[in-house]
């Protein structure tokens, strides 16, 4: 079991490499079978094939993450990071950057590894 500590630092480095726009650098604190399910609700993306897709959407689209304060579970695998994200809307001929406020919630395995990352948030969350 990992400590508070780590978590948080495994999760704020996962966001560092979100801002740097790297991918195979993202994926390298993912577990290979790791489920992305964004939004919670919508059908679970699992596997590295499928993670490689949604991070390479999100960069496409130039995707900037301001993480807040990272609260952690006593479960010692538990991560709760508040987010406020920005991106371009590429379905807009304008290219419209779009804001969203998120809670995304991490399970992070002994390893150190993502294994499970929720993001939830919805349409009342979205502003231009």
């Amino acid at each position: 079991m990992l400590d508070e500590q780590k978590r948080k630092e495994i999760v704020a480095e996962y966001f560092r490499k979100v801002n740097e726009g790297d991918v195979d650098a993202i994926l390298t604190h993912f577990t290979e079978d790791a489920r992305i399910e964004d939004p919670v609700g919508r059908e679970p993306r699992v596997g590295r094939a499928a993670q490689r897709e949604y991070f390479h959407s999100n960069i496409a689209a130039e995707v900037t993450v301001a993480p807040g304060h990272a609260s952690v579970g006593q479960d010692g695998k538990q991560v709760a990071v508040p987010v406020a994200a920005t991106m371009t809307n590429i379905l807009d001929p304008n290219r419209t950057r779009t804001n969203i406020n998120a809670v995304d919630v991490f399970t992070i395995n002994a390893d150190g590894l993502i294994e499970d990352m929720r993001v939830f948030w919805g349409m009342s969350d979205i502003g231009v």
